[in-house]
């Protein structure tokens, strides 16, 4: 078994300089002596104590065995699991094998996924029913006219029947139009599910996806300590980390306008 590269103070020193941080801040973050930080870093501190291994793996969010060099897989696996936000119903029916991982990772990773879910939470909680409720409500409106203007003669009865009977069939609740649009949107989600399938695309790297989600994290926390973190704070931040992939200047302020867009409270 060949020797895995980075001691911990090779990891260490990496982790603090990704996060654009001086020793000195790092000892402030984390309440770990600026003396010993240095010291661990240089190499002249040969064993770490437990607590500082621990206060140094919580802080960067990666495991012991990372920084210890035992391993280069950053992500703790006890977290990962903890911050998915599933409950233990949904673990078991993935972790029991009841479940098509594959198949589950396509469908997440479809892009018109997360609209699904929107429209779903929509869907249950009801929340575009007062928006119909009015939608209708003029409708019944107008069918009323018509029905007034119906009455007037034989001829304009004829008139107004077929359109009262076509604006009757455009009333729908918001469930109905729901449902309609839940479909639609899963529609799309299967065709990305199927053009990834039959491309077999390869996953992005879990330590690479790790290392930027780390040095993000990073970036706010710093941001954080100073004032409330702002949703054209966290654009800038995603659309910086991105740009490193080889986006161009106009491709990285879109990604940033869609970013401000994600991570705006819908009012």
């Amino acid at each position: 078994m060949s020797e895995l590269s980075g001691t911990i103070n090779d990891r260490i020193g990496d982790l603090r300089t990704s996060m654009h941080l001086t020793q000195t801040e790092l000892s402030e973050r984390t309440g770990i002596p600026a003396s010993v930080i240095s010291r661990i870093e240089s190499g002249k501190t040969v064993t770490v104590g437990h607590d500082v291994l621990a206060k140094l793996a919580v802080f960067f969010n990666v495991s012991a065995d990372y920084l210890l060099g035992l391993t280069d897989v950053r992500m703790r696996k006890n977290m990962e699991l903890s911050q998915l936000g599933l409950s233990n119903q949904a673990l078991y029916q993935i972790l029991s094998g009841r479940v098509d991982s594959r198949v589950l990772n396509l469908m997440i990773e479809s892009r018109n996924f997360p609209r699904f879910l929107d429209y779903a939470k929509a869907y249950f909680e009801d929340t575009d029913a007062p928006a119909f409720q009015t939608r209708n409500a003029v409708i019944d409106y107008g069918i009323d006219v018509l029905r007034d203007y119906a009455r007037e003669t034989s001829e304009a009865r004829r008139e107004a029947k077929h359109d009262m009977n076509r604006m009757s069939a455009e009333k729908v609740t918001s469930s109905e139009a729901s449902l309609v649009k839940l479909r639609d949107i899963m529609m799309s989600v299967l065709k990305d599910m199927r053009e990834a399938y039959a491309s077999g695309s390869a996953d992005i790297d879990t330590s690479r996806l790790t290392e930027m989600m780390s040095a993000m994290h990073g970036q706010a926390e710093m941001i954080r300590q100073e004032r409330p973190v702002t949703a054209e704070d966290m654009a800038n931040i995603v659309a910086d980390y991105l740009a490193q992939t080889g986006l161009d200047e106009k491709s990285r302020e879109l990604l940033k306008t869609l970013c401000l867009q994600m991570f705006t409270p819908a009012e």
